[in-house]
């Protein structure tokens, strides 16, 4: 007791200065250093300290309407969450809503940076006049022990559009009309933009009814990101487990994710505008979280004074209303046929990892490719590495095969060649996207049945639905060793090629190269028909570097190569400087299509494989000049212009450019002329489209405008035309018909037609509409 009583007064004074301590560094926290005081004496706030904000209040007061009129937002910090932030919560009328964390962040760093253009002096600091007792715009923030608290008042003189300022402690500043614009930030617009409670990863079932139709998707058990995970719920009449289209779904998900508030609306306005008619749909997402409620958003109507937006009024977990982006309906109202997966693998390229084909038929071996980084190496039947552009070109030919159909999931197996399968195709990919207790690996298997009639069917055992499809598409699905092959075709320079011939159902074209390297046309014949020496070089550059998109089957059997759409062949001299013997011959044969390449052979082997679009669109075209509307400027003497109804319009040609005949307005008129100088020295044909005379539909005859050209002296052939029949004119003038308006090769044309020429070519608008528009004809069909 004794001993206690002697340490009493040591323990109290202890005390008394570990309580002085603590309540020092609580006021030296809220004080401000001379260094600190320094660095910020041009700033509005002398302390700025953002890790201690954790309250911030912003009070708006529209100009003379009364305290009620007030809007205020009252924004929290809230605590280290998950991902390691501190967010955001605001209130607003009572109502407690995330916060847009970039709006808060720019108002805070506004607030951190805000310099005054200068101080009022407190003379002339009449808080009443300046607008401060009833100020416009009021921010208050708690930084730790400090209380800091901003008024916005009237319109200082200057600078232009200058406001007051007050700054709690520290006075009455001018500050820029910037800047004030920048601190004005209406509370709505703290409220977070996003509108859709849960993230894709979030969900466990997404439901959309109304325009479209019910479509009532859950997640499935391969796993897998975004829409790549997600089968037909239960009792859906597209069947119970069928696979969702990754695709389709991903549209949906990502509308999802744009289904951002551009504006706020009362209960009042949301329910008005809803019920304005158009398309509407009702979300409803149900989350993995047991524990949380589903998200019920209705989506549809007019919203208020913005054409291009929609209500959407989100009523499950939390209430809110707003406009949203009106283009955000469109994937949201598709049928559910459309999410349908019709691809009978859905592994995107870059995740598979393993390719093995079991065949069911005695005789044919099995198949197994494995990737090995970017590589690609044959497990079976051989051990041997695969070239990558091969083994890419085998994989992603069976990913790109699609059904044409689902057949109802009460189809009996065994009736369509499915019991026992044919082969059997398994396809192990890792999804990049696999989420936490999601599968890491993901196992595709397809039982493919026997071919009947022309279709085989395909079990996808992963959702127990059976394919149908076109036994050629089908082919795909059973990669052989002929599969591997290179994918080069051919491979010879193409100055090689010293001879063409391409022949398809009723025509032949044959071009020969002349010693000076140009080409010449050999077959068909006709009044002024000539080769076009661009059009010959992309062909023979084509087929000089041909390459496969893969390769098919070993024989041509039912390919429609029995009877080939075209036949190209090119005669080849050997390649300077060759020391063997060079081939003499290329010949390629395409039969059916095969999406948008075509089934195809070379030489005289017997193997199939799928030859470029490119090949076809440079084959499949009639290889005349195209230059046979040309006109060189100064070689025109006079051009006329005569519509199929109205008045010829006649212009003169001189060294000096064109003159409109009896214009009374010079300054149109020679606007017209120039225009018209220029489209007859542009007037290249995209390709000729028919040879001999015309036909009805190329309307012309008669023709909407005819173009008589009389010349001052004869023209050159042509370059390309190789000479031989160039066309000519006696007389010194030639005339060009233009008929009716329609699309070739993707592009808007008329048919167009030259005397002398023995064929109809097809010209694009744009370079016509110049002539038709001088002769008063209007412009396009």
């Amino acid at each position: 007791m004794r001993r206690l009583r002697r340490h009493a007064t040591t323990l109290i004074l202890v005390a008394l200065a570990a309580a002085a301590a603590v309540a020092l560094f609580v006021l030296d926290r809220g004080a401000v250093s001379t260094d600190e005081a320094e660095r910020r004496r041009k700033h509005l706030f002398e302390a700025w300290r953002p890790d201690e904000i954790t309250e911030l209040t912003v009070t708006v007061a529209p100009p003379g309407a009364p305290p009620a009129a007030q809007q205020t937002a009252r924004l929290t910090r809230g605590g280290v969450d998950d991902a390691g932030q501190r967010p955001w919560s605001v209130d607003i009328d009572g109502q407690r809503y995330p916060a847009d964390e970039p709006t808060v962040d720019q108002l805070l760093g506004t607030l951190e940076f805000a310099t005054a253009e200068r101080r009022v002096s407190a003379e002339a600091s009449d808080r009443a006049a300046l607008g401060l007792t009833a100020p416009r715009l009021t921010i208050a923030l708690a930084m730790g022990p400090r209380r800091e608290r901003l008024l916005l008042g009237g319109g200082a003189p200057t600078p232009p559009g200058a406001v007051y300022a007050e700054v709690a402690g520290r006075g009455v500043f001018v500050i820029t009309k910037q800047l004030a614009a920048a601190l004005d930030v209406p509370p709505d617009r703290f409220r977070t933009r996003s509108f859709v409670p849960y993230l894709p990863s979030e969900l466990s079932g997404l439901t959309l009814e109304g325009a479209g139709g019910s479509r009532r998707f859950s997640r499935a058990p391969w796993g897998g990101g975004r829409g790549a995970g997600f089968h037909f719920a239960e009792g859906s009449p597209e069947g119970s487990g069928v696979r969702v289209s990754a695709p389709a779904l991903d549209l949906v998900l990502s509308a999802l994710g744009r289904m951002q508030a551009e504006a706020f609306l009362s209960d009042d306005e949301a329910e008005r505008a809803a019920a304005s008619g158009g398309p509407r749909v009702t979300l409803t997402l149900v989350p993995s979280d047991p524990t949380a409620k589903p998200g019920v958003i209705d989506v549809g109507g007019a919203c208020p004074d913005r054409p291009d937006h929609v209500v959407a009024v989100r009523r499950e977990p939390t209430r809110a209303a707003a406009c949203v982006p009106a283009s955000l309906l469109d994937p949201l109202t598709e049928e559910a046929s459309r999410f349908v997966d019709l691809a009978l693998v859905a592994a995107p390229l870059d995740e598979v990892a393993e390719v093995k084909l079991s065949s069911g038929e005695p005789g044919v071996r099995s198949l197994e490719l494995a990737r090995a980084g970017s590589e690609w190496h044959l497990r079976a039947p051989e051990d041997r590495p695969v070239p990558t552009e091969t083994g890419r070109a085998l994989v992603q030919a069976i990913l790109d095969v699609r059904a044409a159909r689902l057949l109802p999931a009460a189809s009996d197996p065994k009736a369509l060649g499915l019991e026992p399968p044919r082969a059997t195709l398994r396809v192990v990919s890792t999804p990049a996207a696999a989420g936490e207790g999601e599968p890491q690996e993901r196992i595709e298997t397809l039982e493919i049945g026997a071919e009947q009639a022309g279709v085989v069917r395909v079990r996808r055992l992963e959702d127990g639905a059976i394919a149908e499809l076109p036994a050629a598409a089908a082919g795909a699905l059973l990669p052989s060793e002929v599969s591997l092959r290179s994918m080069e075709v051919f491979d010879f320079a193409p100055d090689q090629v010293s001879a063409l011939r391409v022949e398809r159902p009723g025509l032949v074209q044959r071009l020969r190269r002349t010693g000076e390297g140009a080409w010449q046309l050999v077959e068909p014949t006709g009044a002024g028909l000539a080769a076009d020496g661009g059009l010959a070089d992309e062909l023979a550059a084509q087929l000089a570097g041909l390459k496969a998109e893969r390769w098919v089957a070993a024989d041509a059997g039912g390919y429609g190569l029995a009877a080939p759409r075209l036949v190209v062949e090119a005669e080849l001299t050997a390649a300077e400087g060759a020391s063997g013997a060079a081939p003499r011959a290329a010949r390629v044969e395409l039969g059916a299509h095969a999406g948008a390449g075509s089934f195809a052979r070379a030489g005289g082997g017997a193997a199939v494989f799928v030859a470029p679009p490119s090949l076809e669109a440079a084959a499949g075209r009639l290889l005349l000049r195209r230059d046979v509307f040309l006109v060189a400027a100064e070689d025109v003497a006079r051009v006329t212009l005569s519509p199929r109804d109205g008045k010829p319009v006649v212009l003169e040609g001189s060294p000096h450019g064109f003159t409109v005949a009896g214009a009374t307005d010079p300054a149109s008129a020679a606007v017209t002329a120039a225009r018209v100088r220029d489209a007859l020295a542009d007037l290249r044909a995209e390709g000729a489209v028919a040879l001999g005379p015309p036909e009805r539909h190329h309307g012309l005859s008669p023709p909407r405008l005819r173009v008589a050209i009389e010349l001052s002296r004869p023209q050159p052939a042509p370059a390309g035309a190789g000479g031989a029949g160039a066309p000519r004119s006696s007389e010194g003038s030639f005339t060009i018909a233009i008929g009716a308006g329609d699309v070739f090769r993707g592009t808007n044309v008329f048919y167009a037609r030259r005397d002398g020429v023995s064929a109809v070519y097809a010209v694009a608008q744009s370079r016509v509409r110049p002539l038709l528009e001088a002769a008063g004809v209007a412009g396009a069909d």
